[in-house]
């Protein structure tokens, strides 16, 4: 249960600090919520004031009306004002929080996810047959809200090594169209859970939704999370790190869990992948800096 809610687990490997996707979900609901409240319960209580004061107009001189009339306006001010206490204290805690980094998503995550699922739910039923529907993701997508290169010890640790592998491969055309396809989205937003087809145009999404989509654009189809990604082995073959192509997979396993994919460009130890929030679609120089589960071919690719 500690990996579905780690509220406290933050580091400061984290360029963004909300790695929960159920957690967002769940915020998400308690911002609707708390919407509903800030309306309804205080348009109650002005309501049941009303009926106080007319009471009272009625019967001047009964104090507990005259009390009762206060309290419920009072109250009425309070429960009005609540809602944007909550999202304030929240707001302004540092994203080392990961409550706080959640609560800053939900909004922008839910409507993303929303306005996602309707434009691919309209453009999978205008093709006959098609196998491009929409994947909810309905297990949390340990997808690593990476992971920030700079100032990293294990960069240093690996610098020599990296420098070793400059050698551009060149694999198939289809890895290296990949490639180019994937680099061509550098600069563009990271939605954690979001989703996208692998066409234009581009609608936010994370790492995992990244690399299915961009695969999906020529004909491949991966599973939406990292974990199922790494789970579905028919799909790819593991290899070396001596034998990297453009339009391979690499897998991190990190702690707790949580998971991060990256496609390689065969350009030495390059990586295109959907990093965070904070960075988008980036390109990084090197892949290894952080623990790996393995090198993924993925079949039909080199």
């Amino acid at each position: 249960m500690s990996n579905y809610f780690q509220i406290l687990s933050c580091t400061s490997d984290l360029s963004t600090c909300c790695n929960d996707y159920v957690l967002v979900k769940i915020l998400s609901i308690i911002k609707t919520i708390l919407v509903m409240f800030q309306i309804i319960v205080p348009i109650l209580l002005i309501v049941m004031a009303v009926v106080q004061l007319i009471k009272l107009v009625l019967h001047p001189d009964d104090k507990k009306l005259s009390k009762g009339l206060i309290n419920k306006f009072i109250a009425a001010l309070i429960c009005f004002i609540l809602p944007f206490i909550v999202d304030l204290t929240l707001s302004i805690l540092p994203d080392s929080f990961q409550l706080s980094g959640c609560w800053k998503l939900a909004d922008q995550t839910a409507s993303t996810i929303k306005s996602n699922t309707s434009t691919n739910t309209k453009k999978s039923g205008n093709t006959k047959g098609s196998t491009d529907k929409v994947q909810v993701v309905t297990l949390i997508d340990r997808d690593y809200q990476t992971l920030t290169l700079s100032n990293s010890s294990n960069n240093k640790s690996n610098s020599g090594s990296n420098n070793k592998s400059s050698t551009i491969k060149t694999g198939s055309s289809k890895g290296r169209s990949i490639v180019s396809y994937a680099k061509s989205f550098v600069g563009r937003h990271y939605v954690y859970g979001g989703t996208w087809n692998g066409e234009l145009p581009y609608t936010g999404t994370d790492c995992s939704g990244f690399v299915q989509g961009v695969f999906r654009h020529f004909g491949i189809n991966l599973q939406r999370s990292t974990v199922g990604q790494w789970a579905d082995t028919n799909s790819y073959t593991l290899v070396s790190s001596g034998n990297i192509l453009p339009g391979d997979l690499v897998m991190y396993e990190l702690k707790d869990g949580y998971r991060h994919v990256a496609i390689l460009t065969g350009n030495g130890n390059e990586i295109v992948h959907a990093a965070s929030t904070k960075d988008g679609i980036k390109l990084s120089s090197t892949y290894n800096y952080r623990p790996i589960k393995g090198i993924m071919r993925i079949k039909g690719v080199n």
